[in-house]
């Protein structure tokens, strides 16, 4: 009986230990951000192809048609927050709140195929001053657009171009362009998530850089 006591106070002992241990690392985790510059990384709800439906997506990938952006947007926003390797600046994805859905849903893109970039009058500036306030960030990076274009030749190709725009906290746009990267065939979420690293951390290094000038 004794034995079977002190087996559990050792065990309460070291879940304890635990739990102190990861309390303790989030800690430093969360004041090691502090000082840094946060990017918010938003993504619009824009997926758009020069010859593939969303059926056709949801069929070869088995991504629901109404998942689509946010599994994108997921995938490109993870790669840029774990590609930064800058110990100043921190990107950061925001929960989901009716904030940022009420900002997703006013914006509006101007341009044509892989060229689409925020239409700045469509920014709500309260709404957009409440955002920066309530998450205290410095930048937010708008993932505009995920455009697939397909090329026949030379080589059947498709490429995914990433679109995207950074504004500061006054609203002022920082930087806009676009990334891209290709594969031979839509792919699952697993394989498009290691196909797009380079090109987010290419989104993230140039958005720092233009960050800094």
């Amino acid at each position: 009986m004794k034995a079977i006591i002190f087996k559990g106070i050792i065990l309460g002992l070291s879940v304890l230990g635990f739990s102190l241990s990861a309390y303790a690392e989030d800690n430093v985790n969360e004041n090691s951000n502090v000082s840094k510059k946060k990017v918010l990384v938003i993504g619009l709800d824009y997926v758009n192809s020069n010859y593939f439906p969303q059926s056709m997506i949801t069929e070869e990938t088995g991504i629901p048609t109404d998942s689509i952006s946010y599994t994108y947007n997921k995938i490109i926003t993870s790669n840029i927050i774990n590609a930064n390797k800058d110990k100043d600046y921190v990107f950061v994805s925001p929960a989901a709140s009716s904030e940022i859905s009420e900002i997703i849903d006013n914006i509006k893109l101007e341009g044509e195929e892989e060229e689409k970039y925020i239409d700045p009058s469509t920014l709500d500036d309260n709404e957009y001053s409440h955002l920066m306030d309530n998450t205290h960030a410095d930048y937010v990076l708008f993932l505009n657009q995920h455009y697939l274009k397909w090329q026949e030749e030379p080589l059947r190709t498709l490429f995914h171009f990433v679109s995207y725009s950074l504004y500061d906290k006054n609203q002022k746009e920082i930087t806009k362009g676009n990334n891209y990267f290709t594969c031979m065939n839509l792919e699952k979420a697993d394989k498009l998530s290691k196909a797009s690293r380079k090109s987010s951390s290419k989104i993230a290094s140039t958005v720092i850089k233009s960050i800094k000038k």
